[in-house]
């Protein structure tokens, strides 16, 4: 409905309140007329440094083409602040953070707004543990994780860290944001692990046994995923899909073959105020080529 001045005010008004008083009708018009664009948060593990920057063109050009607002790294081997920040540039991030430790596989964040440095998070100080980065922008925490892929005792240890730290923050009516690669597995996939009969047999018989991903019970372990979902985080995961392996390190498997190889393991966890977002799980033949790993958007309002 068009408000015209005398709507607002009937009777007898001045020129130059009359001209006043449709800049402002017009300016009400133009706010009510504007749809805000979704903003679009990624995370995507770019094994071993886009493959030792070896597919950081081919990455940086597919990651520019989603326009995504906040970008959530990790593998980022060979990378320190000044490379990260160099690469950010490709896709449109003018601000950049990484986990400040030499060697290993750091995580990073990437950002259209900047980017404060909480924490870095190392799990009573031991070593042995993997640290997650904790940052905040565009009013939003951001948590990145990568936990151990091989022990899940280490895992439940670095995913309680982070759990304390979210919890208080959820309390608190923070917007928290826990994404990554988490290695583990939420017990909403519980059927359709169940069914990768092949994939558990090779767990069990040489990646680890029964500390790669089986409780004390011989069970695959949920508890990692889950402890996050004590501390308050939801799955905003309506239909999800595998995420890892790529064919990248699979080439011309058969079809049956992988699709018992794949699980998802890469997650978006969010709190109760952004869990009406929608996740997507893109789907690209560059991105059989430049990572192991899948990458998952989560878009909300």
């Amino acid at each position: 409905m068009w408000i015209s001045a005398r709507t607002i005010c009937p009777g007898k008004i001045s020129r130059r309140k009359k001209n006043r008083m449709k800049l402002i009708c017009m300016a009400l018009f133009l706010a009510v007329s504007v749809v805000a664009e979704p903003f679009q948060m990624m995370t995507y593990n770019v094994w071993l440094g886009f493959n030792k920057k070896q597919n950081l063109e081919e990455g940086a050009k597919w990651i520019a083409s989603q326009e995504c607002d906040v970008l959530a790294l990790q593998e980022l081997k060979g990378f320190d602040s000044e490379r990260l920040e160099a690469a950010a540039k490709k896709w449109g991030h003018p601000y950049a953070l990484i986990f400040d430790r030499k060697g290993g596989f750091p995580q990073g964040l990437t950002s259209k707004t900047p980017i404060e440095r909480i924490e870095q998070i190392m799990p009573n100080n031991d070593p042995r543990l993997r640290g997650t980065l904790h940052c905040k922008t565009a009013g939003m925490h951001f948590f990145i994780v990568h936990f151990d892929p091989r022990n899940y005792l280490r895992r439940q240890k670095e995913a309680a860290a982070v759990a304390d730290r979210v919890e208080v923050l959820v309390e608190g009516g923070e917007k928290v944001i826990v994404l990554g690669d988490f290695n583990a597995h939420s017990v909403a996939d519980k059927e359709a692990m169940a069914s990768k009969t092949p994939l558990l047999e090779k767990w069990r018989a040489k990646e680890g046994g029964a500390l790669r991903a089986f409780n004390e019970n011989g069970e695959l372990d949920f508890s990692v995923l889950q402890s996050l979902f004590d501390a308050g985080l939801v799955d905003p995961s309506r239909n999800p899909v595998p995420t890892f392996p790529t064919r990248l390190l699979f080439g011309e498997m058969p079809a049956e073959e992988f699709a018992g190889l794949q699980q998802r393991i890469d997650f978006i966890l969010v709190s109760p105020p952004l869990a009406g977002g929608t996740i997507r799980y893109p789907r690209d033949p560059a991105l059989d080529q430049i990572s192991d790993h899948y990458p998952v958007v989560l878009e909300i309002e």
